[in-house]
């Protein structure tokens, strides 16, 4: 049976929690009480969501060449300056845009957000927002908080300004043992069937170059169909972007 989403509906807002001035320290501390649910598998059954963090870096199109002779979509948690910088890789970021790939938010710097204040995270969201508009025309709705890790404030925020927090069910921890390509490709075949979010690195050329295509294979073999985290979730395009 083809697990579900891990969403927990965010309640409906207050006119004081969608505010945009909303910097106050009152506010802040009322918003780190707040807990909300994020996704982490997929609703259409059947379906794999590959997604890779932390670009857009030099292998990035290599990757995108992969996927598309594969035939297959997936979804790119972009940061801003991270190991690269959007603006030296923005003719990447237009190409995986254009041929159908998911562009989503992993903040400006890869920031922990837990550790910041809410102007903080306000800048690390809003700056790559920006950049992204001014690239591909659309800012994402979608996110993943780097290194995985959230608060109360962090996801009161988020919910707040309306994104779709976005984790994982698969991690392949590519990036703990990239010479080790079998190592990464194994939690695919821990994963026991399809409705899962796949966690890879496209900032790794041994992800890029050995365990996609190893992947995508084994999906297929499995009867899975590999497709953006906004198509396994049964959400049009127009709902990715504002």
């Amino acid at each position: 049976m083809i697990a579900q989403a891990s969403v927990i509906p965010a309640p409906v807002l207050t006119p004081q929690s969608s505010n945009p001035e909303l910097t106050k320290d009152a506010h802040f501390e009322h918003l780190e009480k707040r807990e909300y649910g994020v996704i982490t598998s997929c609703r259409v059954p059947g379906t794999v969501a590959m997604t890779f963090d932390d670009g857009p870096y030099k292998f990035t199109n290599q990757l995108l060449d992969h996927l598309k002779q594969a035939g297959v979509k997936a979804t790119f948690f972009v940061n801003g300056h991270n190991i690269g910088d959007i603006y030296q890789y923005d003719w990447i970021v237009k190409r995986a845009y254009r041929e159908g790939h998911q562009i989503a938010s992993h903040t400006w710097g890869h920031a922990d957000l837990t550790t910041l204040s809410y102007d903080q995270i306000h800048r690390q969201m809003t700056q790559l927002d920006d950049a992204l508009k001014s690239i591909i025309g659309v800012r994402p709705v979608y996110m993943r908080p780097p290194y995985g890790n959230l608060n109360g404030a962090a996801q009161g925020y988020l919910n707040d300004k309306g994104y779709k927090i976005v984790k994982w069910r698969v991690d392949t921890n590519d990036w703990a043992h990239p010479g080790n390509v079998d190592a990464s490709l194994a939690a695919y075949k821990r994963a026991g069937g399809s409705g899962f979010i796949a966690l890879e690195h496209d900032t790794y050329e041994s992800t890029v170059n050995d365990l996609v295509p190893r992947a995508i294979q084994y999906a297929k073999n499995r009867g899975w169909e590999l497709v953006t985290v906004g198509e396994c979730l049964g959400v049009s395009r127009d709902d990715w972007y504002r």
